[in-house]
């Protein structure tokens, strides 16, 4: 939701040194519908193929892990 481009130009490291470019910046609705959160200013990576997901920043937001 809500998808923009970053202010400035951002990049995310991954364990192996690759360095991929972040394209976009918004908000993703979670938890069940009727009873929906938003994780705000989630990054949009696309050369990452998996979805990483902060544990920590959930458990912020009050939710259970």
């Amino acid at each position: 939701r809500e998808l923009r481009k970053p202010e400035r130009p951002g990049y995310v490291e991954t364990g192996d040194d690759t360095i991929h470019p972040i394209q976009h910046v918004g908000n993703v609705p979670f938890g069940e519908e009727g009873n929906q959160t938003y994780i705000k200013n989630v990054l949009h990576v696309p050369t990452i193929m998996k979805n990483l997901v902060s544990i920590g920043q959930i458990m912020e937001k009050g939710m259970q892990v």
